[in-house]
């Protein structure tokens, strides 16, 4: 059994994705720059108000180049049962001064340390959990003021016990270096604010200016609800949406000075060229932070972590792969047909409740093994969950096929096993469903279930064949 997806690939078109698209939007700022046709005074405004939008879209590809990677570290560390997550409190280094893991809802279920409990009393209310709840991708909140100012992130990801959400505190000292050399693209004043028009970073010309500060024109602040470009008292201001979360890139220059000598187009794709390059630097920065268990985290959501096998989700895909190709055969006359059978293990409970959780884990594993070694080489095998495990059987001609796997399957199952010096004996109940026209990796799959509670139903360790 091979997987048809390469994990170090997936990782490797990740930021090669978030790369292409900061060069495109670079690209599509210069494109416009050399080709306007407009007079010297809106080719002036327009390209400073591209300059904010490379700014915004710099930030916001970095902070989605940052979801897969952070939602594979979550989905790693934290997709154990509330029980489990409790046991993973004080063993789990994420580099921050607390995290928190919560229900899709809001429920608290992990913090640690358990002196960050007060801080999750407020998360809920930070318009990043609305953010993130909305768009299931990786957001950020407001700034929280303080002596050490700082944002919160939060990351949705999915496990078998449902969705839920990592938070984690970014502190504005560490982000400030990452920001600045996307922000940093012109003479005037440059911003990073939040949704309540707190800063989070700024350049170097507002050296007033502190993280978590309120930016301190009224008349500014009041525009920037309403606008997105204009003029505030002499000052022209540009203000774009950062993607995944509520913050701003807002731009400021005196508007007499930016209606002086047009710059050259020499001069603004340079700019560009420097936007694009501290865009390649962002992505590597956070990339190469979060890398250090890369290949371990990419195979995790790709196969499970316990056995071995593949995970629900590949097998998804092979089962879709399987009936394609199933149906480009029909049309050349081919026979045979795509069968799943879904396995439910009996007298698993007790091995866990008798010798421990260690031991139903160490169980498991034999289990897989002896999976392994039962099926036909074109099998394909995958722990579903707990303790049900999925075969897919291609080029099956005959529902004998499928019977003679399962019964195989049986056989060897029953076979006692030596876990932790203990002999235990297990049994093992399938339903078989054959693929017809029409159905999807889905369908086939839920009649295999239907069988397999029919089996569980009429005694366990039996071998039921779904039927309309």
């Amino acid at each position: 059994m091979t997987a048809r997806l390469r994990p170090g690939l997936l990782r490797s078109l990740s930021l090669a994705t978030a790369v292409l698209l900061s060069v495109l939007a670079v690209a599509g700022a210069g494109v416009y720059v050399s080709h306007t046709t407009s007079a010297a005074r809106d080719k002036a405004l327009a390209d400073f108000d591209a300059r904010g939008a490379v700014a915004a879209g710099l930030l916001g590809g970095t902070l989605a180049g940052s979801d897969a990677q952070t939602r594979a570290t979550a989905e790693q560390e934290f997709s154990g049962t509330p029980a489990q997550l409790q046991k993973r409190r004080g063993k789990v280094d994420l580099d921050t001064d607390w995290y928190a893991v919560l229900s899709a809802e809001g429920s608290l279920l992990l913090a640690d340390p358990p002196a960050a409990v007060p801080e999750t009393t407020v998360l809920t209310s930070d318009p990043g959990f609305a953010l993130v709840r909305q768009t299931r991708r990786l957001s950020f909140g407001d700034v929280l003021a303080g002596e050490s100012p700082s944002v919160r992130a939060y990351q949705w990801f999915n496990t078998p016990e449902g969705a839920r959400i990592m938070v984690i505190p970014a502190p504005l000292a560490q982000l400030d270096p990452l920001f600045m050399g996307a922000i940093n693209v012109t003479s005037g004043r440059s911003y990073v604010l939040d949704g309540q028009k707190k800063i989070i970073t700024s350049t170097s010309s507002a050296p007033e200016l502190e993280p978590g500060d309120a930016l301190g024109n009224a008349g500014l602040e009041a525009a920037l609800g309403t606008e997105g470009n204009g003029t505030v008292d002499g000052t022209y201001f540009s203000a774009h949406p950062v993607a995944g979360s509520h913050w701003q890139v807002v731009m400021t220059e005196p508007r007499s000075t930016l209606l002086g000598p047009v710059t050259a187009t020499g001069r603004v794709a340079w700019q560009m060229f420097a936007a694009l390059t501290a865009a390649i630097l962002l992505i590597l920065v956070i990339g190469v932070s979060l890398s250090t268990s890369a290949s371990r985290l990419a195979r995790a959501r790709l196969h499970d972590t316990l056995t071995g096998l593949p995970s629900r989700a590949l097998f998804m895909e092979e089962a879709e792969a399987a009936i394609t190709e199933w149906r480009r055969k029909q049309q050349t006359g081919a026979e045979g047909s795509v069968a799943a059978l879904f396995l439910d293990l009996d007298g698993f409970k007790p091995v866990n409740d008798t010798y421990g959780h260690a031991a139903g884990d160490a169980l498991l594993r034999e289990v897989a093994v002896r999976l392994a070694d039962a099926v036909r080489p074109d099998d394909f095998v995958s722990r579903f969950g707990g303790d049900e495990f999925l075969v897919l059987c291609r080029n099956v001609r005959h529902i004998d096929d499928a019977n003679a796997v399962a019964d195989r399957i049986r056989t060897d199952l029953s076979e006692p096993f030596t876990v932790d010096g203990h002999t235990v004996t297990i049994g093992v109940s399938i339903g078989i469903a054959v693929l017809d026209e029409g159905q999807e990796a889905a369908l086939l799959i839920h009649n295999a279930d239907t069988a397999l509670y029919r089996a569980k139903q009429n005694g366990r360790g039996r071998v039921e064949v779904f039927t309309a």
